[in-house]
């Protein structure tokens, strides 16, 4: 009989880690937060719980990047199926339409997301190619779909260069939106609709912006 409530004990108790760290990445960043700080922030007295639910820190940050991507690859997921079930082509506003509205959406419905949100703008800044390889990591088989069939319409535009291009454009698009986020704290009214459907225009036209022939 003692054995469901320890569960229930220990995954409470493993949220509320998660929620700490979310929270002070959001306001310090991913790299300014001490373990110390998340075990303080979430109410743990016992410094060997983070590492005991986590291995670590490390551990907890892909914990964290793995519950709110989940959560992102199942808002998003019906509109990529529906848009790849179409005859015939689709756009690359087409594409980053359901990116942007679907962030938007679980940042305004959800203050877990929004604080991480915030919070990933430190690896959007990161040279190392810290936030590439994340999104890469989480990527579901629709999404990498609907990527590839956009990248063999850009038949005049070498792969190298396309990728380039596309990674600072998700870059560009989520540091934006964090920028607005920090400043207005949300997406709603005409001004903040005008700002998320101007994104995928933005990224198209830097996919479709002329090569240097030289």
């Amino acid at each position: 009989m003692a054995s469901p409530p320890r569960r229930g004990a220990a995954s409470q108790t493993r949220d509320r880690l998660l929620d700490a760290a979310e929270t002070l990445f959001a306001s310090e960043g991913f790299g300014a937060v001490t373990t110390r700080a998340i075990l303080r922030a979430a109410g743990q007295r016992n410094e060997s719980a983070l590492h005991y639910h986590f291995g670590g820190r490390q551990g907890l940050i892909e914990a964290l990047h793995e519950r709110r991507m989940d959560q992102l690859a199942g808002h998003r997921g019906a509109f990529i199926e529906k848009l790849l079930a179409r005859k015939g082509p689709f756009s690359v506003q087409d594409l980053a339409e359901i990116q942007v509205q679907s962030i938007a959406s679980l940042a305004g419905s959800d203050e877990g997301f929004h604080a991480y949100l915030q919070g990933i703008a430190d690896l959007v800044c990161s040279p190392e190619g810290e936030f590439e390889a994340l999104l890469d990591r989480y990527d579901r088989a629709p999404e990498l779909e609907a990527r590839q069939r956009l990248a063999a319409s850009f038949t005049d535009l070498p792969f190298p260069l396309l990728r380039q291009r596309f990674n600072l454009g998700r870059r560009f698009i989520l540091m934006a939106m964090v920028q607005w986020l920090r400043r207005h704290g949300h997406f709603r009214g005409k001004a903040g609709k005008a700002f998320l459907a101007d994104l995928p225009r933005l990224l198209e036209a830097l996919l479709q912006a002329p090569t240097d022939a030289a």
